[in-house]
C-alpha cells in the first residue's frame, strides 16, 4: 500500500464529517471501538491522557495544553479534528506530524485485520479508524502524555475509551442540535459523558443551563470541578494586533505576563482551561512537574492555523473557521478587538447542517460587504442558497461559487486598509489557506 492507497483506504470508510448520519447515538456507541482497541492490545492504556470536550475553542485549549507539557521535555501526543489540509494534522507527537510512511505502515495492519469476517460485517467508521491510528502511533512512539479533542458530544465519542485522570470542558452551545440535543442542557450532558469518576475537572466559563449539568455530573461522579472565573482567574493586561499579554491566577500557583500570539479575547480563557489542566495533571500523575517556565514558553509558542490567523498585509487577510453562532460573535469581538480597519469585507461558506441563518444574522452586524461562497467538501452549502436567506440586509452581497474566485472578489473590492475575513467554515478556511501557501 502506497501513500496514496492509503488515503483511498481510510476514505473507504463511512465518514459522519462527509454524511449525515442515522440517529444519534445508535451509529456513534463505544462498544465497537472498545472491541477494535482489544483487538489491538488496548493503546490508548500505554500513556496518561487528558480529554477536552465542548462546542468551541477545543482545538485551540488542547494546542496550548500539549504546548505547555512540551517544555517539561515530554514525550507529547496531540489528536485534533478536523484538519485544514491534510488528515496526518491530525496525529502528532512533540508537534510533528505523523510521516506518511507510519500513517501507510499502521493503515496496511489495519486492512489486514477488517478483512476478516467478523469485521466485515461490522466495520469501523472514518473518525474510529483515525482514533484507533492515532493511539497506536502514540504507544509506538511511546508517548508519555496524549492531549485529546473530542470529535463529537463526548459519550459516545471514540476518544472516550481513554481513562484520562484529568479532562477539559470549554464553552458549551448548541450545536449538532440533530444528535446531541435541541437544549444546551441536553448537550451539556453529552459532553460531561468524559467524566467518568474522580477526576480533575477544568471548565472555561458557562452558561447557567451548562454549568448546573457539569457541577451535578461531577458532583455524582466524585469529580474535583475548577472553573474558569472562580477557582481560576483571568486578568488582562493589554493586546496588540498580533499578541495579548495577560495573568492568570489558580489554586496551584500564579502566572503572571504571559503572552500569547493567539488573537481574541476567548484564547485567554482557552489557556487558563490549558493551564488548569497542566497543574491538575501535575497532581494525578506522580513524577510529572510544570514549571511556571513551561507555562511561559508554552502559552508563548502555540499557534494554531484557521484561528484570526492573519495570512495577508494590504489589505489585510484574516482566517477564522467559526463554524456557529457563538464563534462567530467571538470572531467579530477579536477582529474588532485587534484590528484597525476601514471597511470589514467577509467571505462567508458554510457546511449545510450549521446554523447558517443565525451566522449570517450574526456577521451582517459588522459586514460593509459580504460575498457567499462555497468549499468543495461535500456538506457544503451551495453559495446561491446561502444568498437566498439573506433578505434586506442593506448590505452588498455577492456570490462567487468557488474559494479561488470569492477571494479574488474581495481582494478587487478592497482597498489597503480594509480587513478581509474568510470565515464560517474550517474547510472553506482550509481551501483559501491552501491557494494563499500551497500548504501548511
Amino acid at each position: 500500500m502506497n501513500d496514496t492507497q492509503a488515503l483511498e483506504y481510510l476514505d473507504s470508510f463511512v465518514n459522519y464529517e462527509k454524511e449525515s448520519s442515522r440517529a444519534y447515538p445508535e451509529v456513534f456507541k463505544l462498544d465497537r471501538m472498545r472491541v477494535l482497541m482489544r483487538e489491538l492490545g488496548n493503546p490508548q492504556n500505554a500513556f496518561d491522557s487528558v480529554i477536552v470536550a465542548g462546542s468551541k475553542g477545543k482545538g485551540s485549549t488542547c494546542l496550548f495544553l500539549s504546548s505547555i507539557l512540551r517544555m517539561e521535555n515530554l514525550k507529547v501526543g496531540l489528536y485534533t479534528s478536523p484538519h485544514l489540509l491534510d488528515v496526518r494534522e491530525r496525529i502528532q507527537v512533540n508537534g510533528l506530524w505523523i510521516s506518511e510512511a507510519r500513517f501507510t505502515e499502521q493503515l496496511s495492519k489495519f486492512k489486514k485485520i477488517f478483512e476478516e469476517y467478523s469485521w466485515r460485517k461490522n466495520l469501523p467508521t472514518y473518525f474510529e479508524v483515525l482514533t484507533a491510528l492515532a493511539f497506536c502511533h502514540f504507544k509506538e512512539l511511546k508517548v508519555q502524555v496524549a492531549v485529546l479533542e473530542v470529535g463529537l458530544g463526548g459519550l459516545y465519542d471514540s476518544t472516550n475509551v481513554v481513562s484520562s485522570k484529568v479532562a477539559g470542558l470549554v464553552p458549551i452551545s448548541l450545536e449538532h442540535t440533530d444528535k446531541l440535543g435541541k437544549t444546551v442542557s441536553k448537550i451539556a450532558v453529552q459532553k460531561c459523558g468524559v467524566i467518568k469518576g474522580r477526576e480533575i475537572v477544568v471548565s472555561s466559563a458557562q452558561s447557567s443551563e451548562a454549568a448546573n449539568v457539569i457541577e451535578a455530573a461531577c458532583l455524582d461522579r466524585e469529580a474535583e470541578l475548577f472553573r474558569v472565573g472562580k477557582e481560576i482567574r483571568v486578568q488582562e493586561r493589554d493586546f496588540t494586533e498580533d499578541t495579548q499579554r495577560f495573568d492568570i491566577k489558580t489554586p496551584w500557583g500564579n502566572f503572571y505576563d504571559l503572552e500569547t500570539r493567539l488573537r481574541g479575547r476567548h484564547q485567554l480563557e482557552n489557556a487558563a482551561v490549558a493551564i488548569g489542566l497542566a497543574k491538575a495533571l501535575e497532581k494525578k500523575v506522580p513524577r510529572l512537574s510544570v514549571s511556571e517556565e513551561a507555562v511561559r514558553q508554552g502559552v508563548s509558542d502555540a499557534r494554531w492555523p484557521g484561528r484570526l490567523e492573519k495570512i495577508a498585509d494590504r489589505p489585510r487577510v484574516v482566517l477564522d473557521g467559526a463554524h456557529n453562532v457563538d464563534s462567530a460573535r467571538k470572531m467579530l469581538e477579536g477582529i474588532k478587538r485587534h484590528f484597525r480597519f476601514s471597511d470589514l469585507i467577509l467571505v462567508f461558506g458554510s457546511s449545510a447542517d450549521k446554523d447558517v441563518e443565525g451566522m449570517i444574522r450574526e456577521v451582517l452586524t459588522e459586514a460593509d460587504c459580504l460575498i457567499v461562497t462555497q468549499s468543495s467538501h461535500p456538506r457544503a452549502m451551495p453559495a446561491q442558497k446561502i444568498a437566498s436567506l439573506i433578505e434586506n440586509s442593506g448590505k452588498e452581497v455577492f456570490v462567487e461559487a468557488s474559494a479561488k474566485n470569492a477571494l479574488e472578489k474581495a481582494r478587487s473590492l478592497a482597498d489597503a486598509d480594509d480587513l478581509i475575513v474568510v470565515t464560517g467554515s474550517l474547510y472553506l478556511v482550509g481551501e483559501m489557506r491552501q491557494q494563499l501557501f500551497g500548504g501548511g
